[in-house]
């Protein structure tokens, strides 16, 4: 058994193209116009099914994420919620390549919280904020 988040947005494809640019794999995404949802009920039907993200999951370093849109795209706020990413801090390419994440995500507008640095539990650890308030943190191990 395993844990995947599933997180929701007002816009899942707008995170879906941003989340692109910091190193998603393996984008998938279902629409409501999809066969398997003709079934959803008319009163929980989006105004525009061919824009409405149904699920979606991607990779980042081999993990899968799942996502979708609220339900009439209604705003969620992710104040608090966090995706932490354990890695060997001893494997020097694991470390460069949280590294080269982590660069690339502040380049593209993300805010960090933490920079990547010693703390009394880790050789490395850092934290940031991406535009649609998911904190994400890297921890050594």
């Amino acid at each position: 058994m395993k844990v995947i988040p599933y997180l929701n947005f007002a816009h899942s494809k707008e995170v879906l193209d941003f989340y692109a640019k910091l190193g998603a794999e393996d984008i998938h995404i279902l629409y409501g116009t999809e066969e398997m949802y003709a079934e959803v009920p008319a009163e929980q039907r989006p105004a525009d099914p061919s824009e409405f993200v149904m699920n979606a999951s991607f990779t980042i370093f081999g993990n899968f994420i799942y996502l979708s849109d609220s339900w009439g795209n209604q705003a969620v706020d992710h104040d608090g919620s966090n995706l932490c990413f354990a890695f060997d801090q001893d494997d020097a390419d694991e470390v460069d390549k949280v590294k080269a994440f982590f660069e690339n995500a502040i380049a593209n507008g993300c805010e960090v919280l933490m920079p990547l640095s010693p703390t009394e539990w880790s050789n490395i650890f850092g934290m940031f904020k991406d535009p649609y308030g998911i904190t994400w943190m890297f921890n050594g191990e």
